[in-house]
C-alpha cells in the first residue's frame, strides 16, 4: 500500500497531542522542588516533598514520558520514510538516534517514576540513620538517570534534530532554524555541567525543555496541513 497519509495523520496528532502532556510535566517537576533552580545539583532537595510531592513527581516523570519520548516514535518513523530519499545513510543514522533517544528517555522516565516516589515517601518516616541511606538511593538513581541515562539520550536527541534540521532546510527554513538550535541545546547544558558552568547549563536545559514540545507541536500541525508524497520503495 503506497498511501501513507493515515500514518501520516497518526503521528501528526501524537505529536500534537506530546506538547499539552510535556507542558504538565514540566510544571509539575518544577513545582515539586518549590521551583528550585538548585535540583540538579541537589537532587535531595526532593526527599523534603512530602507525600503529595512524592505522587505529583511520580504524575510528572509519567507525563514526562508521555510527552517527551514515547509520542515521538511514530514521527521519527514518519521522517525517516519521508526524508530517505534525499540521502539514505544519513536519514538512517538520524533515525537510528532519534529512536534511541526516545527509547533511552523513555527507560530513564518510568525508573525515576516507578523508583523515587517511594523513597520519599520512605524518607518522611524514617530514623536519622534510615535517612542517610535513603538519600544515598536517591541521589544514586537521580545521578544514574540525569548524569548517565538521559546525558546519552541527550546527545542522541541532538543529532537527531541537528540532522532532521539540515535535511528540510529548502522547504521549511525556519523550522530548519529551530531544528538546529534545539540539536544544539543538549550538548549546551551537557558543556556546562562538564566545566562547572551552571548559566550554561540554565540555558541550555530551559531551551530544550521549551523548544521541544513546540517542535514536536509544529511538525504535528504542519504534517495535519500538508500531506507528503512519499515514493514508493
Amino acid at each position: 500500500m503506497n498511501d501513507h497519509r493515515s500514518f501520516q495523520r497518526f503521528a501528526a496528532v501524537t505529536a500534537i497531542i506530546s506538547f499539552p502532556l510535556a507542558m504538565a510535566s514540566d510544571v509539575l517537576l518544577v513545582y515539586v522542588p518549590n521551583f528550585s533552580t538548585d535540583v540538579a545539583a541537589v537532587p535531595s532537595l526532593m526527599l523534603s516533598a512530602g507525600g503529595d510531592g512524592a505522587n505529583l513527581l511520580r504524575w510528572g516523570m509519567i507525563l514526562d514520558m508521555l510527552g517527551y519520548y514515547l509520542p515521538l516514535l511514530p514521527v521519527a518513523l514518519f521522517l525517516q520514510r519521508w526524508l530517505r530519499p534525499r540521502n539514505p545513510d544519513w536519514v538512517r543514522f538520524f533515525t537510528i538516534c532519534g529512536l534511541g533517544y526516545i527509547l533511552i528517555g523513555a527507560i530513564g522516565a518510568v525508573t525515576l517514576a516507578a523508583v523515587q516516589p517511594s523513597l520519599i515517601l520512605a524518607y518522611g518516616q524514617a530514623s536519622v540513620e534510615e535517612q542517610y541511606v535513603l538519600e544515598t538511593a536517591f541521589i544514586t538513581m537521580w545521578n544514574m538517570v540525569f548524569g548517565g541515562v538521559w546525558r546519552l539520550g541527550g546527545a542522541l536527541v541532538g543529532v537527531w534534530f541537528f540532522g532532521i534540521g539540515l535535511l528540510v532546510r529548502d522547504e521549511r527554513r525556519i523550522f530548519s532554524i529551530v531544528s538546529m538550535i534545539l540539536g544544539a541545546s543538549p550538548f549546551l547544558g551537557s558543556l556546562g555541567m562538564l566545566l562547572g558552568i551552571k548559566a550554561l547549563f540554565l540555558l541550555g536545559a530551559p531551551i530544550f525543555g521549551i523548544l521541544a514540545p513546540v517542535w514536536a507541536l509544529w511538525i504535528g500541525i504542519d504534517l495535519l496541513r500538508k500531506p507528503v508524497q512519499i515514493a514508493a520503495a
